[in-house]
């Protein structure tokens, strides 16, 4: 529908950005009504002016055509930025998100909604300043030009009750706000789905998995924010933007927040991937497996797609097991791929299991602990059948293991064939 330049204005010797929308490809009504809403945008934007919203300077048309002259950013898109980093620490993701809710609230203050918050239309900036962008779809409070009934915004950041076409206000924007913050936190969408159709049925029925479940530094105290902003009906959420900001900076005083990975909010040149494992066939393969028994054929598609988005096995696992319903399940799940076959059973969940070595008997001489090479020559081993996620099944299998023969046995039951069961333990004997 349209294209966005960067210019220089001739007048004042600024740059902008030029944003042209090609309302010629609309004819009739349609065209009319959508030059409605495209004048509405520009006094929307027009009246907010806040430090983390995108300036308009100016509004006109050019052969027919609307455009908007706007603050030019020098910045990446949140959505560019996650890619590359997959996941914000905590200190970071409050404070972004502490920016958005400010433009928010100033947003909200003047009667607009913007109905369309995601991290595509948050940009960061090098000295760490966030502009939220994008008030096309923005709704002034007084304004026919959207009727009750028309879903306007993304699928997977919409509220409940835009899913349902209904009358949207700030709280919808703070439910938007909640599912960005969930995203930055853990590197993968509260609500996804396959379709337009999969994703408004979970934002509809489904809550999203708790944060604390799947980051392990995420605190209780903030993800209890996320389930208050995310909650379905809107009553239960949040009464303003000042509101949820308040709630994160009182988390932000009462809990030390990580802030130990570094995430640069620079320019897109200064960007660089975060490292990330390589996962070869085999070892996709071993999850897809696995994955199937709980959520059917279309574990493959799931797989290969989380695979492109993070950058370990761990993430990748946990970001799978999200989409499995049931808890029981989910853990099972991990179980099976994470944790060795001697932490599923007995009394204790292996989570506690891995706590604490097992203690020799009174009077036993302790255990020498197993050399770095006959770990190392075990996880070679294992890599040949399962690829690199033996490394990850070697680490969670080691405490309390006491022998080498002990870590061999354990580690072949992740081994789906008897016969590659036994030739994997005759590797043992070999020198």
């Amino acid at each position: 529908m349209g294209v966005i330049y960067k210019a220089e204005d001739p007048d004042i010797g600024r740059t902008v950005a030029i944003k042209l929308v090609r309302a010629d490809l609309l004819q009739g009504e349609d065209r009319e009504d959508f030059l409605a809403r495209f004048r509405h945008e520009a006094r929307a934007a027009g009246r907010c002016a806040h430090p983390n919203i995108v300036a308009l300077y100016d509004f006109a048309m050019h052969d027919g055509n609307p455009f908007l002259a706007m603050e030019y950013v020098d910045g990446v898109g949140l959505g560019q930025a996650l890619k590359r980093v997959g996941r914000f620490p905590p200190a970071g993701a409050v404070d972004i998100m502490l920016q958005v809710l400010d433009a928010l609230g100033a947003a909200h203050g003047l009667g607009i909604v913007h109905r369309d918050v995601k991290p595509a239309n948050i940009l960061l900036q090098p000295n760490g300043q966030v502009k939220v962008t994008d008030f096309g779809i923005s709704r002034i409070d007084t304004s026919n030009i959207t009727q009750d009934g028309t879903m306007i915004g993304t699928p997977a950041y919409m509220s409940p009750e835009q899913c349902r076409g209904e009358t949207v206000d700030p709280r919808s924007d703070l439910f938007s706000a909640g599912t960005v913050l969930y995203e930055l936190l853990s590197g993968t969408r509260a609500f996804d789905g396959q379709s337009a159709t999969d994703v408004t049925y979970q934002l509809l029925t489904v809550n999203p998995r708790d944060l604390t479940e799947l980051v392990a530094d995420v605190p209780e105290d903030l993800a209890a924010v996320l389930r208050k902003a995310m909650e379905k009906p809107r009553d239960a959420r949040y009464a303003s933007a000042q509101a949820m900001a308040d709630a994160l900076r009182t988390v932000t005083r009462n809990v030390a927040l990580p802030s130990d990975r570094t995430v640069m909010i620079a320019a897109p040149s200064a960007f660089e991937p975060a490292p990330r494992e390589e996962f070869d066939d085999a070892t996709l393969s071993t999850i897809e497996r696995r994955l199937t028994q709980h959520i059917g054929p279309i574990a493959r598609h799931l797989v290969r797609d989380a695979a492109r988005k993070t950058h370990s096995i761990e993430t990748l696992c946990e970001s799978l097991a999200s989409r499995i319903a049931l808890e029981s399940e989910r853990r099972r799940f991990l179980a099976d791929i994470l944790d060795s076959p001697a932490r599923r059973t007995g009394t204790a969940t292996a989570r506690s299991v891995t706590q604490q070595p097992a203690m020799p008997s009174a009077g036993t001489p302790p255990r020498a602990p197993l050399s770095a090479a006959q770990i190392e020559r075990a996880e070679r081993a294992l890599t040949a059948y399962l690829g690199p996620i033996a490394r990850v099944l070697v680490k969670r299998t080691l405490p309390g293991t006491e022998s080498e023969a002990a870590l061999w046995e354990r580690l072949s039951a992740h081994i789906e064939g008897a016969a590659d069961r036994a030739a994997f333990l005759r590797q043992r004997s070999k020198a």
